[in-house]
C-alpha cells in the first residue's frame, strides 16, 4: 500500500463504487492534486455511510477489509488517513453510526477506532 496511490488502489479494489466516487469527485472538484485526507474525507466517508445505509454487503466487506489493511500498514501517513480522517469523521457522525460501522471493522481497525473515540468523550 502506497500513500500516494491510496485512493486509486481503493477504486480498483471496489469498482462497484465507481459511479459514487465520480459523483463526489465532481461535486467537490476533487482531482489528482488533492491530498488523501481531502479525498477520503469528502469521497470515502460519504461512501461508507451510503453503503451502510443501503446495506450493500459486498461493498461493505471490501471497504472494511481495505480499512483493516490501512490499519496494519507500516506507513504512518496511511494510518493517519484512517485515524484522523475516516475514523474521526465516522465517530463524529454519532454513537449509532459508529456502532453500526464497528460491526464490520476488523480487530486492528477497532483498536484504532477505540483510540479515536477517547478524544470524543
Amino acid at each position: 500500500m502506497r500513500y500516494d496511490e491510496l485512493y486509486n488502489t481503493l477504486k480498483r479494489e471496489i469498482p462497484e463504487g465507481y459511479s459514487f466516487f465520480k459523483v463526489k469527485e465532481k461535486e467537490y472538484l476533487i482531482d489528482g492534486t488533492d491530498g488523501m485526507h481531502i479525498v477520503f474525507g469528502m469521497v470515502i466517508v460519504p461512501y461508507i455511510l451510503h453503503i451502510i445505509q443501503n446495506n450493500k454487503m459486498s461493498e461493505i466487506n471490501k471497504l472494511f477489509l481495505f480499512l483493516e489493511n490501512m490499519a496494519i500498514c507500516e506507513d504512518v501517513k496511511i494510518t493517519e488517513v484512517l485515524d484522523f480522517t475516516v475514523l474521526e469523521q465516522l465517530v463524529d457522525e454519532g454513537h449509532d453510526t459508529i456502532e453500526q460501522c464497528k460491526q464490520y471493522m476488523g480487530k486492528n481497525t477497532l483498536m484504532h477506532c477505540g483510540e479515536i473515540e477517547k478524544y470524543f468523550l
